[in-house]
């Protein structure tokens, strides 16, 4: 069984099984946008509708997707789903999908839904799908909201600024001092690349870690073929 196949048949869990922490997956989007709580709780729910709608869809279509062209039918509903909302999300809140840039499209691209996704066509129902789905959101949206609230507290000592990017109508945006130190450390690519590790580390630590079934290897042994002396014939 291959890695993704384990990460495909391990339940979505926010501490166990954090596809973040414990699966390194969907990290672009958690280092690229998370210099702002507000900025990061938006992609985390921009994230979750995306995720529900399109497991909804896939376990709807079950029938049609085949398993060869099962990322081919995730893609292109991820897509679609994506498209729909960054629309409606220029119409309402321009000046936030100005902050979330490209990284607001790429969520039809997040490798932590790409991999779990297909496997909701063998889901029992479509409530163990969706509830399934919903987990994997929350835990990818914690990550995300939890390393951007930190982020944002080490380079401005404020929390959840620029609130009004939330709200249909965008205000006078709150603007924080520049500040030295630690504080440009963190803003910069290398110092998000740092905390998140130490993140990664201390979670681990605290025992934030992939289930014991995703070790496991249900693989056929395979025996030594033996080439000295005599070989066995089918006669004996």
């Amino acid at each position: 069984m291959s890695r993704l196949s384990r990460i495909q048949d391990a339940p979505s869990q926010v501490w166990v099984n954090n596809p973040t922490i414990t699966g390194f997956l969907g990290i672009s989007p958690l280092l690229a946008i998370s210099q702002s709580s507000i900025v990061g709780s938006a992609l985390a729910f921009s994230t979750a509708l995306v995720c529900l709608a399109s497991a909804a869809t896939v376990y709807g279509l079950r029938s049609v997707i085949r398993p060869a062209h099962a990322f081919l039918w995730v893609t292109a509903i991820m897509s679609c789903y994506t498209t729909i909302l960054a629309q409606l999300m220029e119409v309402w809140f321009y000046p936030l999908v100005r902050e979330l840039g490209i990284y607001l499209y790429l969520i039809a691209c997040n490798f932590a839904l790409l991999v779990k996704l297909p496997s909701y066509r063998n889901s029992a129902s479509f409530t163990v799908a969706v509830a399934d789905a919903a987990r994997l959101a929350v835990a990818f949206g914690a990550s995300l909201i939890g390393f951007s609230m930190l982020r944002e507290l080490l380079i401005s000592r404020t929390l959840f600024a620029n609130v009004q990017l939330l709200l249909p109508q965008s205000f006078e945006a709150v603007v924080t001092p520049d500040s030295a130190g630690i504080s440009t450390f963190v803003a910069s690519a290398p110092g998000a690349f740092i905390l998140l590790g130490l993140l990664i580390a201390i979670c681990q630590a605290l025992g934030m870690r992939r289930p014991e079934a995703y070790y496991h290897q249900d693989e056929q042994p395979v025996e030594r073929a033996r080439v000295t002396g005599r070989l066995k014939s089918d006669r004996d």
